[in-house]
């Protein structure tokens, strides 16, 4: 399974296997984690680039999958970008901005890597991407990690990355 997106990785397919403490031994010893490429490109940056840079394997989009490696490395917040969707209530806060996320507007929901896991850590308004990620060049990731988006999905959440700084202030 890969750690990134928890889909399986077919087998005699290029993955990325990351060696990291194993939380269950008691001698200190450690654990693969495995990923798509893709997956490690996005969710694992520095590891995809070393790993990339030591292997003669045929790697799929190698030059667009290092540039998002690159784009996480130098925007430390792109690699908790998870999914995207419209608000389906009006309950979450924003983790930029503190402002309410109203029903029915882009969101986007973050994780958090420690522990050798990925867990849910809350989500910012699209338009608060720009200030809280500091790039809005994130609708690849968004697209892989949220397949169930349509083209029209993906243009009017591109929208709403592009309409940073027209949110009012948290009152």
């Amino acid at each position: 399974m890969c750690r990134g997106c928890g889909q399986k990785i077919a087998a005699k397919r290029v993955r990325l296997g990351e060696q990291v403490p194993n939380p269950f031994s008691d001698d200190g010893g450690l654990t693969t984690q495995w990923y798509h490429p893709v997956c490690g490109a996005y969710r694992r940056p520095e590891a995809f680039l070393e790993a990339l840079g030591t292997t003669t394997l045929e790697i799929e989009d190698r030059d667009a999958l290092a540039h998002e490696a690159r784009l996480g490395i130098t925007h430390r917040r792109a690699p908790r970008v998870h999914t995207a969707g419209l608000a389906p209530t009006g309950r979450a806060t924003c983790r930029a901005c503190k402002a309410l996320i109203e029903k029915d507007t882009w969101r986007i929901a973050l994780v958090f890597y420690e522990d050798g896991r990925f867990n849910p850590s809350g989500y910012i308004h699209a338009a608060c991407a720009a200030a809280y990620i500091e790039t809005t060049d994130l609708l690849p990731r968004i697209r892989h990690f949220s397949p169930e988006l349509t083209d029209a999905d993906i243009a009017a959440l591109a929208v709403a990355l592009a309409s940073w700084g027209t949110l009012a202030p948290p009152s």
